[in-house]
């Protein structure tokens, strides 16, 4: 078993996502895989104190979700279907993660060709299909060079983003018609590789078994109309681009009386049921390099749309994020990501490799003396914490004037304040 340092180990490491988990499922593994470590148990300890001074200073304030035990969150969402590096901050770290929203990531991707869902991915029920008897590598080469350099881009109507209130995923449910226009995204894509081209019958990527009915259908085309709309006014636009109102910002989630097994359930997504037979279609593996934004289902949707048919992503591994990587073995100068493999096989495997990333982030970015002075002033009051008065200053008890004796003060004078006769004019 791991010993515990005593050093308050926080910052930001990489998980490597395992496909069908939720991006927040997997942050919920690592609070009680944390909470019940002695790797962490400082910073539980902290955090715990933290929480007491909070609600003391504002008892009415909502409790925190019960399986948060950490400070901790990510810096961009993989969706369920995908795999691969999700950036991981807690403590101090968390304040970091924007860093990492902004930063350049690697994908790798199929897209398959001939059919579309929903959701751009095989998560999703086809809602569309096209031939694809000219579709040729030649092509694919061609038109993928088109989306390399700066661009703007769609997001799918399946997705977290908001609209007056709403989120995209939200309005597709229900088929409720959009308010306005899908906004574009300035994004921009570095490197477009094609790894390699399938032809029909050489490959095993199979099609979702599950097909849209027609009214599915219909508010499909309804939606996506609004969005040909879009693209229309973006190819009639001047080049100069508006500014990103697409910031994230973290939201909160509170779910204190839902079990633990229950809100697990809600977070995986295990792929739909497919066709018995692989997809009688070409596909491609792209390497892409990407800026902030980007959305790799919109580039499989947009390339199929180019190569004249439809396109739909099959697969989708997150490679690298800034430093992280999941390769393995990590390539040099790379970090590599902590693996579920780590985490099952305990702390004696997981918590050397996550230490040695936090303990190199810890020096690379140092407490500023006033947290610093904080936390010591912080600890001082904790060791007397039974001898502190209400407000938590001082060690001892507050004593009045009445109980304080002429004998306590050292020049025999008795101490006189403007209530006192004496100082009356």
């Amino acid at each position: 078993m791991a010993q515990p340092s005593g050093k308050i180990l926080e910052g930001v490491f990489a998980v490597s996502k395992p496909p069908s988990l939720s991006s927040a499922q997997v942050l919920r593994d690592l609070q009680h895989h944390f909470a019940e470590s002695k790797t962490f148990a400082p910073l539980l300890q902290r955090t715990r104190r933290d929480e007491e001074e909070q609600e003391r200073r504002q008892p009415k304030r909502r409790r925190r979700d019960n399986d948060q035990f950490f400070k901790m969150g990510h810096g961009g969402t993989l969706d369920p279907l995908a795999t691969g590096v999700l950036i991981v901050g807690i403590g101090r770290g968390t304040k970091h993660l924007m860093d990492f929203l902004s930063c350049k990531k690697t994908y790798e991707t199929v897209v398959l060709f001939g059919k579309t869902t929903d959701t751009y991915d095989v998560m999703g029920k086809v809602v569309a299909e096209a031939p694809t008897e000219d579709i040729t590598r030649a092509m694919v080469e061609k038109e993928a060079a088109k989306f390399q350099g700066p661009m703007k881009q769609i997001p799918p109507i399946y997705s977290a983003i908001k609209i007056d209130g709403m989120k995209l995923y939200d309005y597709a449910r229900t088929g409720k018609e959009l308010p306005r226009e899908l906004e574009s995204r300035n994004i921009e894509i570095s490197q477009c590789s094609l790894l390699e081209y399938y032809e029909s019958g050489h490959h095993d990527f199979r099609w979702p078994a599950d097909q849209a009915d027609d009214e599915e259908k219909a508010v499909f085309k309804r939606l996506m109309k609004g969005a040909e709309d879009t693209k229309q006014s973006i190819t009639m636009e001047d080049k100069q681009a508006p500014s990103d109102k697409s910031g994230a910002k973290p939201s909160k989630s509170y779910g204190n009386d839902i079990p633990r097994h229950e809100k697990a359930a809600k977070h995986i997504h295990h792929l739909p049921t497919q066709e018995e037979s692989p997809a009688n279609a070409p596909a491609a593996r792209f390497r892409l390099a990407v800026s902030s934004g980007f959305y790799v289902r919109s580039f499989a949707y947009d390339l199929g749309i180019a190569c004249g048919s439809y396109g739909t992503m099959a697969s989708l591994i997150r490679s690298q994020q800034a430093e992280f990587t999941s390769l393995q073995p990590a390539p040099d100068g790379l970090v590599p990501a902590l693996t579920y493999e780590d985490l099952e096989a305990g702390e004696d495997t997981w918590g050397p490799k996550v230490s040695s990333v936090l303990e190199k982030w810890i020096e690379e970015h140092p407490m500023s003396d006033q947290n610093r002075n904080r936390d010591r002033d912080r600890d001082r009051q904790y060791s007397h914490r039974g001898h502190r008065n209400p407000l938590g200053r001082g060690g001892g008890s507050k004593r009045s004037w009445e109980g304080r004796r002429d004998s306590d003060r050292s020049d025999g004078r008795r101490r006189r304040n403007s209530s006192s006769p004496e100082m009356r004019d």
